[in-house]
């Protein structure tokens, strides 16, 4: 490493510290498996090539009153940064999954973040017979893309941003949120047109928001940000985790009526690394309950 990008790391790296907490108490929280049951991805063979692992984790929870099930492909915190080898193979790998709706919570971007890395992998995303749907992430807003920049990238590539606000999709409603770290949510707007005797699955960054979010017709919210902590040390859990995770780090929690999956994202943020907490492409399979 340079001497440079020594400094720049070690700068990356007290910003992090001041962002979130070191050693969290929350992260040694063994991983709960859905209501219906997960499977956990493939391992990858080596540490060393656990950063560019890109296993799929399967989730089956069941919602009452769904009448069709539902294959979620759930994305989050992809961290883009330059085309590389690295989004190359990332792109490829998605394009290959079938699945019926695709949700993306956000930190889809990184600072310093290409158009080029941005175009190939949404130019990648898998068709979706319900959709494609995204949230915004604290890192949008942190590498300038706000709502409305953002949303006419996405829109390109068929993705719609669900920025506090609801659509309809037949067997499913949907909900998208504004982050909790970075954005303004109002969650009155978001749920505005959503009938609460009916099916709903709502996405949101920041996993500290279950507790606000949760309500009577609200079965399922998918969240990232963790990162399932990046960086696991064994016995300890995560080595740090930003702040708007508060006790949600990785897997099922439940408050009230409604289940959150908080999902281990697939890039990286400070330092190119991950340990013990590889990338996850995680399929959600809502069947009726």
């Amino acid at each position: 490493m340079q001497f440079g990008e020594t400094v720049r790391f070690a700068q990356g790296v007290m910003r992090a510290v001041k962002r979130g907490n070191l050693f969290p108490a929350a992260a040694r929280r063994p991983f709960v498996a859905a209501p219906g049951g997960s499977r956990p991805a493939a391992k990858p063979p080596s540490a060393s090539t656990e950063i560019g692992w890109f296993g799929v984790s399967e989730h089956v929870f069941p919602i009452a009153g769904l009448t069709e099930p539902i294959r979620v492909l759930h994305l989050t915190d992809v961290h883009l940064r330059r085309l590389d080898e690295w989004t190359v193979r990332l792109a490829e790998r998605v394009s290959r999954i079938e699945c019926d709706l695709v949700a993306i919570t956000g930190d889809v971007l990184m600072r310093g973040w290409k158009n080029d890395a941005a175009d190939v992998f949404l130019s990648n995303l898998p068709p979706a017979r319900l959709g494609r749907y995204a949230v915004m992430g604290n890192w949008e807003y942190w590498s300038g893309a706000p709502a409305e920049f953002w949303s006419e990238v996405l829109a390109r590539h068929g993705v719609q941003l669900l920025h506090d606000r609801s659509v309809d999709l037949g067997a499913l409603q949907l909900v998208g949120t504004d982050d909790w770290l970075a954005g303004r949510p109002d969650l009155r707007r978001a749920f505005a047109h959503v009938d609460p005797t009916r099916p709903t699955m709502a996405l949101s960054h920041s996993p500290i928001v279950l507790p606000e979010i949760a309500r009577p017709g609200l079965a399922l919210v998918l969240s990232g940000h963790s990162h399932a902590g990046q960086v696991r040390i064994p016995g300890l859990g995560a080595v740090f985790l930003p702040k708007g995770c508060g006790k949600y780090v990785y897997g099922w929690y439940q408050s009230g009526p409604t289940w959150m999956y908080v999902g281990a994202g697939i890039g990286w943020s400070v330092a190119p690394i991950r340990w013990r907490a590889p990338p996850e492409l995680a399929m959600i399979q809502l069947v009726p309950g």
